[in-house]
């Protein structure tokens, strides 16, 4: 007998999905989650009346595999009150009701726990079934590489004395700075010796000059 409701959940949930507007939704699609970390569910009526008894079932394996398998959960009521399958563990798997939306708990879930989840409804005189959500449960969630940071040498300053003064490095600095202190020194030198040609020439001008006025 639960061999054929299975059977006709699972066809109602193909053909929903082809044809019109699917009775209930599920989301999420898929859910990854850590082991002992919560898994939370949720099937939504999208029909007029919401005055039914919504129906979760656990399918194990693909449906193309010849190892598939299923689990009926529990059958959640509108008024909140809940009727567990055979085995199943109240304090692990609970649900609840609000309006015409029912949400499942998966309290501490074990990697056994993976599967797709399906919720379905009895509209006589057929069933409706959601799109149903993978859940996969495993011991540590992937963590996105962090990217490598470039590591760049850090040059020397140069004194700000120097206004052309760069970021460059130290071998490079005392050349500067020997070159630019050589560099006054020659001016100074080539300044000293212009004053004092200026100064000869001055002399011999004026000497000239007094020369000439005597005559």
């Amino acid at each position: 007998m639960m061999e054929l409701l299975w059977l006709s959940v699972f066809l109602s949930g193909q053909i929903s999905g082809i044809f019109g507007v699917p009775a209930l939704s599920q989301s999420p699609e898929t859910l990854l989650v850590q082991t002992d970390k919560q898994a939370r569910l949720i099937c939504d009526i999208k029909l007029p009346s919401i005055n039914y008894g919504i129906y979760w079932f656990r399918l194990i394996g693909s449906p193309h595999s010849d190892s598939l398998s299923y689990e009926f959960l529990l059958q959640s009521e509108a008024r909140g009150s809940c009727t567990y399958g055979k085995g199943v563990n109240s304090t692990h798997v609970t649900a609840s009701r609000e309006s015409s939306k029912s949400t499942l708990l998966l309290q501490r879930a074990k990697p056994s726990d993976s599967g797709i989840y399906i919720c379905t409804i009895i509209t006589s005189p057929s069933l409706q079934s959601g799109s149903g959500t993978r859940v996969k449960v495993v011991d540590a969630l992937p963590t996105t590489p962090t990217p490598t940071k470039k590591t760049t040498t850090k040059r020397k300053m140069c004194p700000k004395k120097f206004p052309g003064a760069t970021q460059q490095d130290g071998p490079f600095c005392s050349v500067l700075l020997l070159s630019l202190l050589v560099g006054c020194i020659l001016i100074l030198l080539i300044s000293l010796i212009v004053i004092l040609r200026m100064n000869y020439l001055w002399h011999l001008a004026r000497h000239h000059f007094v020369k000439q006025l005597q005559r």
